[in-house]
């Protein structure tokens, strides 16, 4: 006879996210604020796990009706409305206005979209931990990274084409620095030997910024999965640090174009 498992007593496994601590040059007071690592669940990625733990339903169907839900809440924010979006939390509008009197305050006006989460949405952060605490002295950190030929920013770059990476202190600088692709195994560990490593060429590197990176993933990089490697002694416009500081990104996919 099978065993049948009384769903009340189901728990969810406890997920563990990893912290940065930086230092708050605001306050200048010793103080540090927190980022969280941002790992991402793609709008496929959802639909492919309900898909997963729902056999029989029909994947294609599924998608069909999200679009369809998601077309009606982009229309009722074209009506002006705040949306409440599946008991997470609400999509309402606001406005960006540095009018310094009436006369300034524009009819059409710079609207965006703000969220609220509810106590729904809020709860299930409940089981989260922390798995590692960073703290960032003026280090490198990468948080996002987009191919910009797709837009996608789920860890696919596409050969040949350019991609974007934000975060902090991230511009390039100095002697003997740069950005690799490091070969991946199926482990996710990076190899160790650095004559595998792929350096990207200066003349690909096309935006140069402290909290953006922008540049063409050479066409010479073959496909496979790899880790992005920045190393810099960028300090100001005319001084290196003495040493090199150096991020790896999270593993991305190299895609042939």
């Amino acid at each position: 006879m099978a065993t049948v498992e009384n769903i009340s007593t189901l728990q969810n496994s406890s997920s563990k996210i990893s912290v940065t601590l930086h230092e708050n040059y605001f306050a200048k007071d010793g103080t540090y604020y927190a980022t969280v690592t941002r790992n991402k669940a793609t709008f496929k990625n959802i639909l492919s796990e309900i898909a997963e733990d729902n056999k029989g339903m029909d994947p294609f169907m599924l998608q069909f009706a999200a679009i369809l839900i998601q077309k009606k809440i982009l229309k009722m924010l074209e009506q002006g409305k705040a949306v409440n979006v599946l008991d997470l939390g609400t999509l309402y509008i606001a406005m960006k206005c540095n009018a310094k009197g009436k006369s300034e305050v524009s009819e059409n006006g710079k609207f965006y979209i703000k969220f609220a989460p509810t106590d729904l949405a809020n709860k299930a952060l409940a089981s989260l931990s922390v798995d590692k605490v960073v703290y960032a002295e003026g280090n490198p950190e990468i948080t996002t990274i987009t191919d910009l030929s797709t837009g996608s920013i789920d860890g696919n770059l596409t050969s040949g084409k350019p991609c974007r990476l934000t975060g902090g202190n991230l511009k390039i600088g100095g002697d003997e620095c740069g950005i690799w692709f490091a070969p991946v195994n199926s482990e996710g560990k990076i190899a160790e030997d650095e004559t595998t490593w792929i350096k990207l060429d200066d003349s690909a590197l096309f935006r140069n910024k402290p909290s953006e990176l922008n540049f063409f993933v050479q066409d010479t990089i073959p496909a496979g999965n790899y880790s992005i490697i920045l190393r810099t002694s960028y300090l100001s416009k005319d001084k290196s640090r003495k040493t090199v500081l150096e991020v790896h990104s999270a593993t991305v996919t190299v895609n042939a174009s």
